[in-house]
């Protein structure tokens, strides 16, 4: 009976432990509904997830739409697709006009610098539509920072040519990256596309277009490529491996006026000059350079002085 009486608690603690691993986990169910939720924001229907993990990432949409209800704007695109912006109004009337940023790549219409440098303008008296930026996936990444080499002779150092066999795979392999590269790119030509129409149909017409980092390249190909702007900026530009030889070439027909805000601590590697410095060298009619405080990745902070020195251009060019 004196046994019984001392491990009679063990016991019955044992029972109780055993029970309350068997028990589901109410607060565990409700974070794994969160997340979840939030990987809805870059996961497609499951008949195009595979597609378009091959691709890019997501730009937190969902969240967006609920953090910025009455600022939050849907872009239909192609294909039933379709994109979410934030539209800032302008603050101060009257309206000196209205501007479509495209953030830095993975970044969000809200994240990094592009919030605070779209309330900046919107403070200034400009109308800005800010759109995200998805990040390529890794397998595009590699695609899209590929070296740019010359193309190989049809013979190998040997005289010999090369095996079919090889000349076919590199073929498959090349096409199979380019449709990826061009997918990705159409995409965002779309919602570039789609953002502008808006702003026109709310009345602003011939929005300038401004891209932060990798988000030049897209806003300068839209313009290039016939999109009415009234003037192109870029914030920090960074271009692809293949974008960069033949891009000063391209804008020599650019009649849309170009201002680039560069990192005031960077310093021009001179054997291998950037590209605003080698159209500043061409002579480019239009194109103004400035250097403007910057940090990677760029902070919040910084949009209000970049906000500055866009509107002060952009008003110019209005004057």
């Amino acid at each position: 009976m004196q046994r019984f009486e001392i491990y009679r608690p063990v016991v019955s603690w044992f029972f109780i432990l055993v029970l309350m691993l068997a028990m589901p986990s109410t607060s565990f169910g409700q974070e794994e509904g969160t997340q979840a939720g939030e990987a809805e924001d870059s996961v497609a229907p499951a008949t195009e997830s595979a597609s378009r993990s091959l691709i890019w990432t997501g730009t937190g949409e969902r969240s967006l739409n609920q953090t910025f209800p009455e600022a939050a704007v849907w872009l239909e695109l192609e294909e039933g697709d379709r994109a979410l912006g934030l539209l800032y109004p302008e603050a101060r009337l009257p309206a000196r006009g209205a501007v479509l940023v495209l953030s830095d790549e993975g970044e969000t219409a809200a994240s990094g610098v592009t919030g605070a440098l779209a309330a900046g303008l919107a403070s200034r008296g400009w109308a800005v539509l800010t759109l995200g930026l998805e990040s390529p996936s890794t397998v595009l990444t590699e695609v899209l920072m590929r070296p740019v080499v010359e193309e190989p002779s049809a013979e190998t150092d040997t005289g010999e040519q090369e095996a079919p066999e090889s000349v076919m795979i590199d073929v498959m392999a090349s096409e199979s990256a380019d449709d990826l590269e061009a997918r990705y790119r159409s995409r965002i030509g779309e919602t570039l596309q789609a953002g502008l129409a808006l702003l026109v149909e709310r009345g602003y017409e011939t929005p300038a277009v401004l891209g932060i980092g990798r988000a030049s390249i897209h806003v300068t190909n839209q313009v290039l490529e016939g999109a009415d702007a009234a003037a192109l900026v870029w914030v920090a530009p960074q271009f692809y491996p293949v974008d960069r030889p033949d891009l000063p070439e391209r804008l020599e027909s650019l009649s849309t006026e170009l201002l680039e805000l560069y990192p005031s601590g960077a310093a021009d590697d001179q054997t291998k000059w950037s590209i605003g410095m080698r159209l500043r060298r061409a002579g480019m009619s239009g194109f103004e350079r400035q250097p403007v405080p910057w940090l990677t990745p760029a902070p919040g902070t910084l949009g209000d002085g970049i906000a500055s020195r866009v509107a002060a251009w952009l008003e110019s060019r209005q004057d």
